[in-house]
């Protein structure tokens, strides 16, 4: 059966709208569903380039053909009003090739969309105004979007680190004790605790601990490794390291946070000190 399009003649839209439903069905958020359905799909059936029609849609003609740009259909197989546009010509009619569509550049934009969308919050006010967003300008703003996390892919993992101590304006020590939170450490620090030795010093025997302090976006500002001379069992311990990125002396804005923590552990200070105001 052939479907029709008030937008183009194409004779099976139905084809084209059911890999929009697919896509649509990779949505979190209803209007996300909805925008697919609705602003990417009058996109699709109206305003994509001459690049990306010749890619998706083969012109329809009724007579034997070679050329891969045409699609051939008998004329007994067309309804009157696929006769018609052909005869007409301008616009021409087309049949959409539903066949590996996720190996074409459209397509692979429409997933990244998805991906955008689904990161948003469930209670993100754009949400409530997303038809109002164009196909181009949901184009634009994912694909930036998706080169940030693949150029910075640890600020948009997060390693759920149990929280120690809370503060105001959102900062708070975490403790480090799975491997991917020594490595994000280690990745946005820009120094060596990432690298595996002190994720196994803390795993093997508890004679060291890891913390981290973060700020409301769980980003990491501070390291500290505290060590237990008398192992775990006694917990009296040392600070042997006190890091900011690339093993500086942390920043003015965070020190009291650090010696606040390090007061109320009743930990004790014997390296590093220089690192500490």
């Amino acid at each position: 059966m052939w479907f029709y399009s008030d937008e183009v003649n194409i004779l099976n839209v139905e084809e084209l709208e059911q890999k929009l439903r697919c896509y649509a069905s990779r949505a979190y958020h209803a209007n996300a569903q909805r925008w697919v359905l609705t602003v990417a799909r009058n996109y699709f059936l109206n305003k994509l380039s001459e690049k990306d029609v010749g890619i998706n849609f083969r012109q329809v003609t009724d007579r034997p053909t070679k050329d891969p740009a045409f699609h051939c259909v008998p004329s007994s197989k067309l309804p009157d009003w696929a006769l018609k546009a052909l005869d007409n010509v301008d616009p021409p009619l087309y049949w959409f090739d539903p066949t590996q569509v996720q190996r074409r550049e459209i397509w692979n934009v429409l997933e990244i969309i998805v991906i955008w969308f689904n990161n948003w919050k469930a209670d993100d006010t754009r949400l409530k105004r997303l038809d109002r967003i164009a196909f181009h300008v949901a184009t634009n703003a994912a694909i930036l979007w998706y080169k940030d996390v693949k150029e910075n892919i640890w600020h948009y993992i997060s390693d759920k680190p149990s929280v120690i101590k809370t503060y105001e304006h959102g900062y708070q020590w975490v403790k480090l004790i799975s491997a991917i939170q020594f490595e994000r450490e280690g990745k946005l620090m820009n120094h060596c605790i990432g690298t595996g030795g002190y994720y196994a010093r803390w795993q093997s025997n508890g004679s060291a601990e890891y913390y981290s302090l973060r700020d409301r976006h769980n980003n990491p500002h501070v390291t500290l490794e505290i060590s237990f001379n008398g192992g775990h069992r006694f917990r009296k311990g040392t600070l042997t390291q006190c890091k900011g990125n690339r093993n500086s002396k942390p920043d003015k804005t965070y020190q009291p946070y650090i010696r606040q923590f390090i007061t109320d552990m009743q930990w004790t200070i014997v390296s590093d000190a220089s690192h500490i105001d």
